[in-house]
């Protein structure tokens, strides 16, 4: 596996980490992170298990081996949804730019980067 993939995963791994912990055991301060009010407990929890989901699969593709071409697709995949979701919320004012802009930021660079590191 290339070496910039598998690092680029790796950040991939710690961030939806970080996320998915603060949804789930401390939507307080997700909400003060994110500058929005987080309107439904049941869907923060949801949120915070389908991010720690994702952040293994981001860790295991970046293990290599058998797949990780596979698993690198689907992280692809997470970060380009993440970009038109937030661009589009940017756009139609949906969200502001504190709000949108951070996420829609991160994303994008991790979309830049899986893409220019991923040997198909």
């Amino acid at each position: 596996m290339n070496k910039k993939l598998q690092i680029t995963l790796y950040v991939i791994a710690a961030y939806l980490t970080v996320f998915g912990i603060l949804f789930v055991f401390a939507p307080s301060i997700a909400e003060k992170v994110l500058n929005n009010k987080l309107p439904d407990a049941a869907l923060n929890m949801l949120y915070g298990q389908l991010t720690l989901t994702f952040a293994y699969v981001a860790f295991l593709a970046s293990r290599g081996g058998e797949g990780a071409s596979k698993l690198s697709g689907v992280m692809l995949a997470l970060t380009v949804g993440h970009v038109v979701v937030f661009g589009y919320q940017l756009m139609t004012g949906m969200l502001n730019f504190s709000q949108a802009g951070p996420p829609l930021i991160i994303n994008a660079i991790f979309t830049v980067l899986l893409f220019l590191f991923r040997k198909d």
